[in-house]
C-alpha cells in the first residue's frame, strides 16, 4: 500500500492518533496496544512502523512540527527578546497534551537525525531570542545564553506536567513559566 492511498493515509493517522493516546497513559506500552486502539492490525501497523522506536521518533517529529507552527505567529509578528519568549511560552503550553509523553520517551526519540535536528534548531531560535533580550536589557547578561534556554526548557517541561497532572491550565502554567523567569520566586 502506498502512503497516496487514502486508506493507508487513515490507518498510519489512526496509529500515530492511538500512539499520543497510549502513550501518553503508559509510556511503555506496546505496539500492539497502539494497533488495538488504532483498531487496525498488527500487519497494518508494520507497514507503517516497524518498531516502537519509530513510531514514537514519528510522533515526535509531528510534535515539533506543531511547536513550529504553534510559533509561526511570534516570527509573523517579529517579536523579539523577552516579548517573543513570553509569547512562546503562551504558545506552547496548550501542547501538553500532545508532548507529555515525551517527557518520558526522549531518549527514543532523540536518538533519530531528523528529532535531534529540529529540537536543535529550535533551541537555537530560542538562544537567538535570549541573545535578543540580552541587547536589550531585559534578560540579565550574567548568565550564560546555554544557562537560559535549558531553564526555559524546563519550564516548559515542568508546566506541561502540571497541565496533563490537572495541577493548572495551561494559561496558568504559561503565566507561572512567565513569572518565574523573568521575576524569580522570591516574594
Amino acid at each position: 500500500m502506498k502512503l497516496s492511498d487514502p486508506r493507508a493515509n487513515r490507518s498510519r493517522q489512526a496509529l500515530l492518533t492511538a500512539g499520543i493516546e497510549v502513550f501518553l497513559v503508559n509510556p511503555n506500552a506496546s505496539l500492539t496496544e497502539v494497533a488495538n486502539i488504532a483498531g487496525v492490525g498488527r500487519a497494518t501497523l508494520y507497514r507503517h512502523f516497524e518498531t516502537r522506536e519509530q513510531l514514537i521518533q514519528e510522533l515526535a517529529r509531528e510534535s515539533l512540527a506543531l511547536t513550529d507552527r504553534a510559533l509561526e505567529p511570534l516570527k509573523a509578528k517579529k517579536l523579539k527578546g523577552r516579548e517573543a519568549i513570553e509569547f512562546m511560552l503562551h504558545a506552547v503550553m496548550p501542547l501538553a497534551n500532545r508532548f507529555h509523553f515525551l517527557l518520558s520517551l526522549w531518549t527514543i526519540a532523540e536518538d533519530d537525525p531528523e528529532v535531534s535536528n529540529i529540537y536543535n534548531r529550535q533551541l537555537e531560535e530560542l538562544a537567538a531570542l535570549v541573545e535578543q533580550g540580552k541587547q536589550a536589557g531585559s534578560i540579565n547578561a550574567g548568565l550564560t545564553t546555554t544557562w537560559i534556554v535549558t531553564m526555559i526548557d524546563s519550564l516548559v517541561y515542568a508546566g506541561w506536567y502540571l497541565v496533563r497532572s490537572g495541577e493548572c491550565n495551561a494559561e496558568e502554567a504559561a503565566a507561572s513559566a512567565v513569572q518565574s523567569l523573568f521575576c524569580g520566586i522570591s516574594a
